[in-house]
């Protein structure tokens, strides 16, 4: 049996259609964003036996982001165990994926973590566009109020995480071990067998080889599962580049989708502008061509053209801080297929997304609802291994219809 490992991936360097970059390992965290605290969690090394933790786990899941998260809590509906690896020691920074649909709240309701996300998020219905500074399209989505859920709610990724978290932590507590998640925990190294997977892990104590039944790779972007397969995703990688700016502004202005193409403050480009909970404003901003990512992530670029933006907007008087920035390139990518053998693939580990029409977390969630049944009646041994491959003719079919109606 030979483990087969992959170069880490930079966090900096950003592949085509990667998503916000991750943090470096180690870097500091703000204490609070709004009303948001911060917890780090200390590893776990679990007992071992000549470096190995005895016996195998039905599920492992690499990546303790939402989709991780969502799958584990979806296994532990069908009475499944499992285990996440994540190699981050908290839940993620800054706003990243933070429109949810009205479909992943249908999910996030069978998850247990519904009052949660209403309670915080803000709904919206509609939004505004705009070609310089001329108003030119208004929508609204569906929705009347005898329907129980928003056609969508605005909710920042750390909030999404804590409150899947704050689920999970309520699941051990009736059921302990039901979810082992182990934070701070990179796994290295990977080989499949006829029967499971060998996982070879590292964190800040030391390392340690587990073995699981399957390998469910949810984790993101830069996936190391994908890389260490010699998977890569196919389609089309765009060329365009958006920096996002999350900024703490007290604004009165409705929560509502707005975006400006050609505006004169940023001509030949777009900005995209959505209000968070705690007074978090969000603005993504596609940079031109030839403008280097390292320099508009400079503070002092990033002021000026949050300065500019507001001021341009009406909004400049009112006091402003920024509180998190970063940059990801569009595209609509996706694996050929999303079941390796025992590895099976969900969320950004499995697709890059099309920025527009907010598919990308809202498509993860879909990923996970749709497996966590399936890989649970494979683990209880109440259906063949052939019903994961529905699950990837499925969501490759949905990717399809969402990259193509973006």
């Amino acid at each position: 049996m030979t483990l087969t490992s992959a170069t880490l991936p930079s966090a900096r360097a950003g592949d085509a259609a990667s998503g916000p970059l991750p943090p470096m390992p180690g870097e500091a965290l703000p204490p609070s964003v709004g009303a948001f605290h911060y917890t780090r969690f200390a590893p776990f090394t679990p007992p071992l036996e000549g470096g190995v933790e005895p016996g195998c786990h039905p599920v492992v899941i690499a990546g303790g982001g939402p989709v991780g998260m969502a799958l584990a809590l979806g296994l532990a509906n069908h009475g499944v165990r499992s285990v996440i690896l994540e190699a981050d020691d908290t839940v993620c920074v800054g706003s990243r994926a933070a429109c949810i649909s009205r479909r992943s709240l249908e999910i996030v309701e069978r998850l247990g973590a519904l009052p949660a996300f209403l309670a915080k998020g803000l709904p919206w219905t509609g939004g505004r566009s705009f070609y310089k500074t001329d108003e030119v399209f208004r929508f609204e989505m569906p929705h009347d109020d005898s329907q129980k859920l928003p056609p969508m709610i605005n909710l920042e990724q750390y909030y999404i995480e804590q409150y899947l978290l704050d689920e999970i932590t309520r699941r051990n507590a009736a059921t302990p071990g039901l979810i082992d998640i182990r934070w701070g925990t990179e796994l290295v190294a990977l080989a499949q067998e006829a029967d499971g997977v060998t996982l070879e892990v590292r964190h800040a104590l030391g390392g340690y080889t587990l073995h699981g039944q399957w390998l469910a790779a949810c984790d993101g972007g830069q996936s190391f599962v994908r890389k260490a397969l010699g998977l890569a995703l196919e389609g089309t990688g765009y060329e365009g580049r958006y920096v996002i700016i999350d900024i703490e502004l007290h604004s009165d202005h409705p929560t509502e989708r707005r975006a400006w193409f050609d505006p004169p403050w940023n001509p030949g480009s777009t900005v995209l502008m959505h209000r968070q909970p705690d007074d978090i404003w969000r603005i993504d901003y596609q940079l031109r061509a030839g403008q280097s990512t390292e320099d508009a992530l400079q503070p002092a670029a990033v002021d000026e053209f949050v300065q500019r933006h507001l001021d341009a907007i009406g909004e400049g008087h009112l006091p402003w801080h920024t509180v998190w920035t970063s940059v990801y390139r569009a595209g609509a990518m996706t694996l050929q297929s999303y079941r390796h053998d025992r590895v099976v693939f969900a969320g950004n580990a499995a697709h890059a997304m099309p920025i527009f029409g907010v598919r990308g977390l809202n498509s993860g969630f879909d990923d996970a609802d749709n497996l966590a049944w399936k890989l649970a009646f494979v683990a209880r041994g109440l259906s063949d291994a052939t019903l994961l491959d529905s699950y990837s003719q499925e969501r490759i079919a949905a990717f399809h219809i969402n990259a193509e109606s973006a």
